[in-house]
């Protein structure tokens, strides 16, 4: 193990440190509202919530040291206000040149590939903090993908080959969001925001498909807060029962 996945090891369990401590937090409040069930305060604890969560996930990265940009979507649930769970989709499409070497004549033929990357990932993401104005976590993911490499000769466009390279991506984040605080506010303007990311990307297999996908990340990108408008929604639906009572 080098280094550098040391160092990738070393800050995932240190990352984790917040969440095995919120899940401890659960345990221990379970276990004293089993102990005390008349304190109301501590059985609100164990009420849980559940609400729609997505997050636009355009990611500028580095393969090879040329940036690219990962166009993806996220989709999930937020529990408890305190984690996210769900999926995510992204996509690259991009064309970058090459040479191919001849066993036939000592002067290399200039190429061209067009690369077709798709990969899903399942992620988990805690709240370190979630304020009226801004929320800090600590996005989790692991996920599969592929990579269709093809060849073309730049001279006259003809295909001369195609590879592919199955992608197997691990990710570790920190992810920051801006928003509008609750209040008089005009709504729909509490529904988004501003969502800064970065981190790193390390794939589990790149020693057996050498895709040289590792690397850091960074997102800057707008921000849709579905549990604020499920919020309202309850609310306004709450509201109008008791107008019609």
């Amino acid at each position: 193990m080098n280094l550098k996945h040391a160092l990738f090891i070393f800050i995932f369990v240190i990352g984790c440190y917040p969440s095995f401590s919120q899940v401890n937090q659960y345990v221990k409040d379970a276990n004293d509202s089993l102990v005390v069930k008349k304190n109301t305060s501590i059985n609100k604890k164990r009420i849980r919530t559940i609400k729609p969560t997505t997050d636009f996930d355009q990611r500028f990265s580095f393969f090879k040291n040329s940036q690219v940009n990962i166009w993806g979507q996220k989709i999930g649930v937020l529990i408890n206000d305190e984690w996210k769970v769900g999926m995510g989709g992204y996509f690259l499409k991009d064309k970058f040149q090459g040479v191919k070497l001849n066993t036939t004549s000592p002067t290399p033929s200039n190429v061209y590939i067009n690369r077709d990357l798709y990969f899903g990932t399942v992620y988990l993401e805690p709240f370190l903090f979630r304020k009226p104005w801004w929320e800090l976590s600590i996005p989790f993911e692991v996920g599969v993908g592929k990579t269709t490499l093809t060849y073309y000769y730049a001279s006259d466009n003809a295909q001369y080959d195609t590879k592919i390279k199955y992608f197997f991506p691990t990710g570790l984040g920190l992810s920051l969001s801006l928003k509008l605080p609750p209040g008089e506010t005009f709504k729909p303007f509490r529904w988004i925001g501003i969502n800064f990311l970065a981190g790193y990307r390390y794939d589990l297999y790149q020693h057996l498909y050498n895709t040289d996908y590792d690397g850091a990340f960074w997102s800057v990108s707008g921000a849709i807060f579905l549990d604020r408008i499920f919020d309202d929604y309850k609310g306004w639906k709450k509201k109008r029962g008791e107008v019609k009572k």
